[in-house]
């Protein structure tokens, strides 16, 4: 949940706000961090963290409290929408669709649907039945381009050059926060984007 009215960070923006880059912030700064500051609630991959809470932290000062009071602005993930409706999180990605419920908010690469928007879901039966069977979709989706792949092709050219020591699975993993084997497909799409003849 995003409470209502407050910006967010996610790792990578935290790394900037303190003027270095994910690596570094990952090796030097993300234990102590993540030890004073959690995460929203509900948002993980990725984990934001509010921007009042990053900053007390940055600037050595005590963390603020996030608001205890629920609001209808507050920003909720498909799985705290539904919890609240009483319906599944595909139910509400399916109703925001099909414009039975508003499509909601895009931040950090997700969609987002108001306390406000889940209540009024509450207060209805659920229409959507699940798609026909042997149904074809009309187009197929669009895949959003990935920013690590961006960001490891940087680091692997800075390997090249000598700047940084080889660019691990491992590390990746740490960074991103997912498992070893996604962080290795994230690595195998870099050094395929390498490799592509410039245009």
């Amino acid at each position: 949940m995003i409470p209502h009215g407050r910006t967010t960070f996610d790792i990578h923006g935290v790394a900037e706000r303190a003027g270095v880059s994910p690596t570094t912030w990952r090796r030097r700064h993300h234990a102590a961090f993540t030890a004073a500051v959690q995460p929203l609630p509900g948002s993980l991959r990725p984990a934001l963290y509010d921007a009042a809470q990053v900053d007390a932290f940055l600037s050595g000062k005590p963390v603020p409290a996030l608001p205890a009071e629920p609001h209808p602005d507050d920003l909720l993930t498909d799985t705290e929408a539904g919890a609240i409706a009483a319906v599944s999180a595909s139910t509400i990605r399916a109703d925001a669709v099909s414009g039975l419920m508003p499509r909601g908010e895009e931040r950090h690469g997700r969609r987002w649907w108001t306390r406000a928007d889940a209540e009024a879901r509450a207060a209805r039966p659920t229409q959507y039945k699940g798609r026909t069977p042997g149904a074809k979709d009309k187009a197929p989706r669009k895949r959003r381009p990935d920013h690590r792949t961006a960001e490891v092709v940087t680091e692997l050219e800075r390997a090249e050059a000598g700047r940084r020591g080889p660019v691990t699975a491992v590390e990746l993993a740490e960074l991103y926060e997912v498992s070893t084997r996604t962080a290795e497909r994230i690595l195998s799409k870099a050094r395929a984007e390498r490799s592509k003849p410039a245009r």
